[in-house]
């Protein structure tokens, strides 16, 4: 037993002190960028992209170089949407290796660059459609979008996801925007546009896309706050009492995704203050009682009813006996015989025309 584990002991002996083959250091690369979103806006196509902060690793990007952007432009057929992006990974990687292989450099973002190309969060980069527009290749063309970020001189990230569009001619802005404050909601009315951007009448239109901002606000969300489809006309219901706001629209020759929007109309600016006062209380009824005279009504549905405000009547003249009543009852001491108004006041102190006892 003792000379087997002697020799073993000595098989083992040689392996003691052997060095591992040495394990490369993890490549502290940028992150990969995601999501890309892209649009079409008149006559450029617009890519919206997120700053890049961090590394492959999750930590602070530091050293930042540039971001590239690069496209690649493949023929379309009249009618042709945009494919989806391909479903497994294998597939993906033929794609990218394709794209890479066909794509051009656009753009080389340095820092300073990109200062300029920022809104929030976001790096906001436009391609102008112009030399297509000129070559009259507008609809006969499918662009294909990628990015990259490099930090240092060399390291660069992995590609983006691969956006795609095809270009159509949009229709030039829509005109006379109208909006009209009601309660709990604001309408907009406009007028289709007269043309298509390149001058051809008449204008092709698939549907609005509706914007709103606040005032305070300087630009408005990539995602419109709706879509009016074979109208002009639109609601807000999501509007809230008391604000300010500014709404535009645009108009789009498709109803495919991504949008495909014409300018913007001139911006209306809109006050919701509120200045709506709640219907006139119903259902009042005087009723005369020993020691005086008792008054029920029914209760105001108004959501933001604040009290209610009671009124004894002399002809033309109008008394008042009680404010800040929170139910729909008072009781008259000592009198009887009089007649009797109700009203009901929200919190914006708007008092509502006055229920009368019948």
């Amino acid at each position: 037993m003792k000379r087997a584990l002697v020799l073993l002991a000595a098989a083992l002996l040689p392996a003691c002190g052997r060095k591992l083959p040495p394990v490369a250091p993890l490549l502290v690369l940028p992150a990969r960028v995601d999501p890309i979103r892209i649009s079409q806006e008149g006559s450029d196509i617009v890519l919206r992209f997120p700053y890049p902060t961090l590394t492959n690793a999750g930590a602070t990007l530091t050293n930042l170089t540039k971001v590239t952007v690069m496209r690649e432009i493949a023929g379309a057929r009249e009618g042709q949407r945009v494919p989806p992006p391909p479903a497994d990974a294998a597939a993906r990687g033929r794609d990218e290796k394709s794209f890479k292989a066909r794509a051009e450099k656009i753009a080389e973002l340095a820092p300073a660059d990109l200062d300029a190309e920022t809104s929030g969060p976001d790096i906001v980069y436009r391609d102008a459609l112009v030399p297509l527009y000129t070559e009259k290749r507008i609809g006969r063309v499918m662009l294909r979008y990628a990015v990259t970020v490099t930090r240092d001189r060399k390291r660069v990230s992995e590609l983006s996801g691969i956006v795609s569009i095809i270009p159509r001619v949009p229709p030039d802005r829509p005109v006379g925007v109208v909006a009209t404050v009601e309660e709990n909601r604001v309408c907009l009315d406009w007028l289709p546009p007269a043309a298509m951007l390149n001058g051809a009448t008449p204008a092709v239109v698939a549907g609005y896309a509706i914007y709103r901002r606040d005032a305070s606000e300087d630009e408005y969300d990539d995602k419109p706050l709706g879509v009016a489809i074979g109208t002009t006309t639109y609601v807000d219901e999501s509007a809230r009492a008391d604000r300010s706001y500014v709404y535009t629209v645009r108009a789009a020759p498709v109803a495919d995704v991504p949008l495909i929007l014409g300018p913007a109309a001139d911006q209306v600016a809109v006050s919701t203050k509120d200045v709506f006062p709640p219907s006139a209380p119903e259902g009042l009824l005087a009723l005369v009682e020993s020691g005086g005279t008792r008054l029920v009504w029914n209760p105001s549905l108004a959501p933001d009813l604040a009290f209610y405000r009671v009124y004894r009547l002399d002809g033309e003249v109008r008394t008042q006996i009680a404010d800040r009543l929170k139910d729909p009852i008072y009781f008259d001491a000592g009198a009887s015989g009089r007649a009797y108004g109700v009203t009901a006041v929200d919190k914006s102190g708007n008092e509502s025309p006055m229920g009368t006892a019948k």
